[in-house]
């Protein structure tokens, strides 16, 4: 939790409001939620109809005739984080009413950055049986850069992601200031540009 030491009781009325302004203008980024996505992907003998080129067509009639089964599920998470930039917030954001002992916040917009991912692979589940040849360390790093081309198309294609994970934050963003100020004795109204 973060803690902002607000010192408002023998301020002035425009020393106050530079105060509140400074202190969360020092705190810079705020996170305030994460998402996890995660994707699954599989490895399996290469079949006709999958095949392209000469090579993948030998391997694909070969197969047909080994016995046995060979599948491979793997999966990876990504992971998504919503902050606030008070870096940005400028003086009019924050004003104080010492009188009514009230504040009115407007935060910077929202925004969301990937914050990494898995470095490797999890097997969720492998089977290799009879004749089939074991899946190789370079079809798991095949999969896995198909798995995170498609998680990334998939992401900045579909824009419930960011809405949900900016919503989480916003109601998270208020809680907290809200809880903030209201500690150092004060109501306030928290909005967002």
């Amino acid at each position: 939790m973060l803690f902002l030491p607000f010192v408002l009781v023998s301020c002035g009325k425009g020393e106050e409001q530079m105060q509140v302004y400074s202190e969360l203008k020092d705190v810079q980024q705020l996170a305030l939620a994460e998402m996890t996505l995660s994707k699954v992907g599989t490895i399996d003998d290469m079949t006709w109809e999958k095949a392209k080129g000469f090579s993948q067509h030998m391997g694909a009639f070969v197969n047909n005739f080994k016995p046995g089964k060979r599948i491979g599920v793997y999966s990876y998470n990504t992971y998504l984080q919503a902050y606030v930039d008070l870096s940005e917030l400028r003086e009019g954001d924050v004003e104080v009413d010492n009188e009514r002992k009230f504040v009115k916040l407007v935060l910077p917009e929202i925004r969301t950055r990937y914050i990494g991912r898995d470095m490797g692979i999890k097997e969720e589940h492998l089977r290799v049986t009879g004749l089939r040849s074991s899946i190789t360390p370079q079809e798991r790093a095949k999969v896995k850069d198909v798995m995170n081309q498609a998680l990334k198309k998939e992401v900045e294609g579909n824009t419930e992601f960011g809405i949900r994970l900016k919503d989480e934050a916003r109601m998270k963003a208020r809680e907290f200031f809200t809880l903030l100020l209201k500690n150092r004795g004060y109501e306030s109204e928290i909005t967002f540009k």
